[in-house]
């Protein structure tokens, strides 16, 4: 049952009681240098200010596009503290996509690393550009304006349910849409999450993920909250990141798929034998399958560690976790659903579908975002009011499950990426699980390619341990020995790698879908060769 009252409060409120009890405890560490949680108050009070002399007004948007570093934490923050919506935008994303982005939310006023000031300022039409670097001639640095704004005062007025931030979709299928976040879901998210993973001051976090999507964030919002420490590291080479596990007594390892694919590259050096995991509380994993491969080199590598899986949409951020208890027995199942959520499976009439039937599932209870920026239609489609619930909006996340009857849920496909092949409704995930069965197979992406004869074949993209690619001849006997004719891939075709999304970091299923489209048309005929590889 959801709590019929939830706390009716902000993210700062929430870091103003944690400065209270923990003022001279280091908050965020970044390299070298690191902030109290008092510093951290302070920079961001002093960014507010800043951005007021600039202009910015509460409810003004603010895009934020920088290196994960202590700065970009500061001008978060900062943002929030001056009433206005933060933007945040990954810094790969080329010139053109975020100029979509300031265009499509009438952006007021972009902070970015000095690097790219001069290249972004042509691509926001005029609008202002700050940096953190050295100070232009017609533009002080955002550093510069935070020293002279060092006492002034600031008076934090928004109210949970004003919006916080945008946060932009992938992208992987057309323009991408603004999620409208307010300050009450931020600080449902870091309470709710923090209450399930048992987050305390004692935490020391790893915030290898981007604070540009959802889930990173989070780990700095958890660590506002709860008076944790956070320690920023860039993930470039693994065994940077497995010392920093050891010698900083990490307890908590928030990862995606995509960086647990990156930690254990055959081709880079691992962990050194000598170093000391035992600090490590929990590995916490959501944006994807974790296949029996990840896990299994996740927990040789931490021996003890709890293994936490989640699964979620920004439009809703967290949904359900898999207690760790569970994993050994349900190890594909994405959980049940989370603290003051309720989760149901409905069919295309609405009602419940019974054990084992998929349906859509739907979101109720907290983290609910506003809907779409600048766009009613989306958002009338995903945000909706049904009868059972009147008055309250639930989220239709466009994600296919079924539940079990002990009531777990297993994540089927989007339901737009359904394969229909000779009659039946494929999963993707189903064909994708089965192929990380073979040995040396390290990940698979699968989609269909329109075939008029029995609707769609069924192409499996995958990547191996070595990188190189395996016979299609051997990969479709193992499907023939393991899964029903109908589920049989017609095509197989090797990547080395697969790309990932800038603002989310997943596995971007649409650029693998043009790759092996081309390569298919450039290597074979789609009607009478199988050997894509």
């Amino acid at each position: 049952m959801l709590v019929a009252a939830r706390q009716m409060t902000t993210i700062l409120a929430q870091f103003e009681q944690t400065l209270s009890a923990f003022p001279d405890k280091t908050a965020v560490f970044g390299g070298d240098e690191s902030l109290t949680f008092r510093q951290l108050h302070a920079e961001a009070a002093a960014t507010a200010q800043a951005l007021a002399s600039l202009g910015v007004l509460a409810g003004d948007r603010v895009g934020i596009c920088m290196q994960k570093n202590l700065d970009q934490v500061i001008a978060i923050l900062g943002v929030l503290w001056a009433n206005a919506i933060f933007v945040p935008i990954h810094p790969v994303l080329h010139a053109e996509q975020i100029g979509h982005m300031v265009d499509d939310c009438d952006m007021k006023l972009l902070i970015t690393d000095s690097t790219r000031i001069t290249e972004l300022r042509d691509a926001t039409h005029g609008r202002i550009v700050v940096g953190h670097g050295p100070a232009e001639e017609e533009m002080p640095s955002l550093k510069e304006l935070r020293q002279k704004c060092r006492n002034a005062p600031v008076f934090f007025r928004a109210k949970p349910e004003d919006t916080a931030a945008i946060i932009y979709s992938s992208g992987s299928t057309g323009k991408p849409k603004g999620i409208m976040i307010s300050h009450r879901n931020l600080a449902d998210g870091s309470r709710i999450v923090a209450s399930y993973l048992g987050t305390k001051a004692t935490d020391r976090i790893a915030g290898v993920l981007s604070l540009n999507f959802d889930h990173g964030l989070n780990q700095l919002l958890q660590t506002l909250y709860a008076g944790a420490s956070l320690y920023l590291h860039n993930l470039i080479f693994p065994r940077d990141l497995f010392r920093l596990l050891a010698t900083k007594r990490i307890t908590a390892l928030p990862l995606m798929p995509v960086i647990i694919t990156r930690m254990f590259d055959p081709q880079l050096p691992g962990p050194d034998a000598d170093l000391d995991f035992s600090a490590l509380r929990y590995v916490s994993t959501t944006g994807g399958p974790v296949t029996a491969r990840m896990l299994d080199q996740l927990q040789r590598t931490f021996p003890g560690t709890d293994i936490v899986v989640m699964y979620g949409l920004t439009e809703a951020f967290r949904s359900s976790w898999l207690p760790p208890d569970q994993l050994s027995a349900r190890r594909t199942s994405i959980g049940k659903a989370i603290p003051e959520v309720e989760l149901y499976v409905l069919d295309d009439q609405g009602q419940d579908c019974p054990p084992g039937v998929p349906g859509q599932l739907v979101h109720r209870g907290g983290c609910v975002a506003k809907g779409y920026w600048n766009a009613p239609e989306a958002t009338a489609e995903r945000f909706r009011q049904i009868d059972r619930f009147p008055g309250e909006t639930v989220v239709f996340s466009g994600d296919l499950v079924r539940r079990d009857e002990e009531g777990y849920l297993y994540f089927l496909a989007r339901m737009d990426s359904m394969i229909k092949t000779r009659g039946f409704r494929v999963s993707p995930t189903e064909i994708e699980e089965h192929a990380h069965r073979f040995d040396g197979l390290l990940g698979a992406v699968a989609f269909g390619i329109d075939n008029p004869e029995i609707g769609q074949d069924i192409a499996v993209v995958y990547t191996t341990a070595d990188r190189t690619p395996l016979a299609s001849q051997v990969l479709t006997e193992h499907f023939r020995l393991g899964m029903p004719h109908h589920m049989v891939p017609r095509w197989f075709v090797h990547a080395e790698a697969f790309p990932a999304t800038a603002s989310q970091g997943k596995v971007d299923r649409v650029a693998v879908r043009r790759f092996a489209l081309e390569k298919l048309a450039g290597l074979c005929s789609v009607q009478h060769n199988h050997d894509c590889t």
